[in-house]
């Protein structure tokens, strides 16, 4: 049976690409601006590797399972990383105090309008300061991507979630107050206030 090669992608037609570089030089600009916000405050931009000989422990993430030819012929099974966490975190034990990744992460079992198994996510740690820090951090991020796209108020299919982004108005929730200094925003983020009666 012949081999059959699967169809051109429609995105790599110039005529459907010109109505997708917007977005791309877009990306460019927000990623050099974030960059240089990072730069500003000290944080060193680290690169740990992709490849790892664990998945990681969280459950509900999968990692792409691989397989490591040596020279010798003998094999070795590893992940790609799903996050950067572990490794930053490693960073931090040996004293780094602020750091940043832009790291590609795979996710498997993740496809989606809202989830694509290949993405970059940034991460971000500030050893010892406080989490009203990291959450201004998230404001100031979100504001600098903005600007560097050229609008002052994000959206998402319609939704406008930050009208103006201020960064200097967030809010002090009592839930957060006894989290440690380490805590990275992702878990600040993850603790959400119960309602009151």
């Amino acid at each position: 049976m012949p081999e059959t090669s699967p169809a051109a992608s429609p995105y790599w037609a110039r005529h459907v690409h010109a109505h997708r570089r917007p977005a791309l030089l877009a990306r460019g600009r927000i990623v050099t601006a974030l960059r240089a916000w990072f730069a500003a405050r000290d944080f060193i931009e680290v690169e740990t590797g992709a490849l790892q000989v664990s998945p990681g422990n969280e459950t509900h993430l999968h990692a792409f399972a691989t397989t490591l030819a040596a020279p010798d012929g003998t094999s070795s099974r590893l992940y790609l990383r799903t996050s950067p966490e572990f490794a930053c975190k490693k960073l931090l034990a040996a004293g780094e105090r602020r750091i940043v990744e832009f790291a590609k992460v795979f996710r498997n079992r993740e496809r989606g309008a809202l989830h694509h198994p290949e993405f970059t996510l940034i991460e971000w740690y500030r050893a010892g300061e406080p989490y009203g820090t990291l959450m201004a951090d998230c404001a100031a991020i979100l504001a600098v991507a903005a600007e560097a796209a050229g609008t002052k108020q994000l959206s998402f299919r319609a939704v406008r979630p930050i009208r103006s982004p201020n960064r200097n108005a967030l809010p002090s929730p009592k839930h957060l107050r006894n989290l440690p200094a380490s805590t990275s925003w992702r878990r600040c983020r993850a603790a959400k206030p119960t309602a009151r009666r």
